[in-house]
């Protein structure tokens, strides 16, 4: 008999378990802010009612991340009206870049720059969803340099949006010095299911995540279509 046949898969199973036993579960915290991200897709049926936002109960929405810019040319063609509107109606709100990682960060970073005159309270977040055709190496070198222009820019360090599975493929063991925005959702669309959180990210490695976006299917007065619902335990916009 080849034990090895039967042990690698164990070993391997180990190796990748992560640290996400140990985390703080947004479930469970006695402290559960919910929020959305938003683009110019909820805009596609009539713009959104930003004063019915902050009036959703279930979840009470507390903070809003507004696309602004996408690679090296594109404009969220929704970003003025989102950011000013939702800012106007008190909630946090912050800003985020569609990174794509097979177009130059330095153009990136110059578009980002040239559209978005104000981040808002929260940190900026960097969203990254897909791979590089000249390898994960290149990926992490070119947003790395994305990172330090913000920083350097901001003087606030940005924030990494990824979804679980992409993180545990080609981010885990990077980016130490960065907070996490993760995404694991459930897939449900049945109201009012859709707008609960159920399986919490998994992460291997030795991160925790900031920010879980746990739906991609949530329901929110004063949003025709569907959208990204989060949940953090931590106010970290607060001086």
């Amino acid at each position: 008999m080849n034990i090895f046949k039967y042990t690698l898969p164990i070993f391997i199973f180990f190796l990748n378990t992560g640290c996400y036993q140990n985390c703080v579960s947004f479930k469970k915290s006695d402290i559960k802010i919910y929020g959305i991200d938003v683009s110019h897709y909820q805009s596609q049926i009539s713009i959104i009612d930003w004063t019915k936002v902050v009036k959703n109960k279930s979840p009470k929405i507390e903070f809003a991340y507004i696309r602004t810019t996408m690679g090296i040319n594109s404009v969220d063609t929704a970003f003025k009206y989102n950011f000013e509107q939702a800012k106007k109606n008190g909630l946090a709100v912050g800003v985020y870049h569609y990174y794509r990682p097979n177009e130059p960060a330095i153009k990136q970073f110059e578009n980002f720059l040239k559209n978005t005159t104000d981040i808002g309270d929260l940190p900026p977040v960097i969203d990254i969803e897909e791979r590089c055709i000249l390898g994960p190496k290149k990926l992490r070198e070119e947003l790395l340099f994305f990172l330090k222009k913000i920083e350097e820019k901001y003087k606030k360090k940005a924030i990494l949006y990824a979804p679980q599975k992409f993180y545990n493929n080609y981010l885990r063991n990077y980016f130490s010095e960065y907070e996490f925005w993760i995404a694991r959702h459930s897939g449900i669309k049945k109201q009012p299911e859709n707008n609960k959180p159920y399986k919490e990210p998994e992460l291997f490695g030795e991160k925790c995540p900031k920010i879980w976006q746990y739906s991609a299917s949530g329901t929110v007065k004063g949003i025709s279509g569907l959208v990204d619902l989060n949940i953090t335990n931590d106010r970290f916009w607060d001086p």
